[in-house]
């Protein structure tokens, strides 16, 4: 076999941290999906566990990974962690607030003003979380516009569902709710495919200057 007939090298995983993350990241659509395409309450729940459990491993990975987004700054890691462990704390903690266990009709304008802030807390985490990552410019500069257009995409969904209009009828929710499922998916979707892509991209080494042995006479 000649040179000319040899196969082609196959991809390496470079950046293991980015590989893995995005691999995460974009699975953790599919639980969703599958738990409104399928029937049982107990299902759906492990399902939903099950996506946020690879929400946390992304983020975690894109933090604390050896090529890690943030470069390990302490704020960037902070905001990557919390994101990633919010559903978590959420899923376990939310329903056991007393605004929304004790079922008070007058308790209503209560409940909606916690879900909104409850709703605030991930995209404030994410804004920080996107701004560590562009200051710490460990990502590739083609690859850096991916967290920010991740970002517009999952919150501005998300901030036009609380507009009045979303509320005149139920086919406006549903067309409104219908387009924040799919931005999200895009957003999730799209940034693990970046970093999966990212992740085997061959790293740029910077060039070596050679000095003369005498070191009187500069680079050479």
């Amino acid at each position: 076999m000649d040179a000319s007939t040899a196969p082609a090298p196959s991809p390496r995983i470079v950046r293991p941290a980015w590989f893995w993350g995005g691999v995460c990241l974009a699975a953790t659509v599919l639980p969703g999906l599958l738990s409104q395409a399928m029937l049982g309450v107990a299902l759906s729940r492990a399902l939903g566990y099950v996506g946020e459990v690879l929400w946390c491993a992304a983020f975690v990975l894109f933090a604390l990974g050896r090529d890690s987004t943030v470069a390990r700054r302490g704020l960037g890691i902070v905001a990557l962690c919390a994101l990633g462990a919010w559903p978590l704390v959420a899923g376990a903690a939310v329903p056991a607030l007393p605004i929304f266990s004790n079922n008070d009709p007058r308790d209503f304008a209560g409940a909606v003003l916690t879900s909104v802030t409850i709703g605030l807390i991930p995209a404030i985490l994410a804004l920080v979380a996107v701004v560590q990552v562009w200051r710490a410019d460990a990502l590739p500069r083609a690859f850096r516009w991916a967290p920010t257009a991740a970002l517009v995409l999952c919150v501005i969904p998300d901030a036009v569902q609380y507009m009045p209009f979303v509320f005149v009828s139920p086919t406006v929710a549903s067309a409104v709710l219908s387009v924040l499922v799919l931005c999200r998916v895009v957003a999730l979707v799209g940034l693990g495919v970046v970093a999966i892509v990212a992740g085997m991209q061959p790293r740029t080494v910077a060039p070596v200057s050679v000095y003369s042995s005498s070191g009187s006479d500069g680079p050479q």
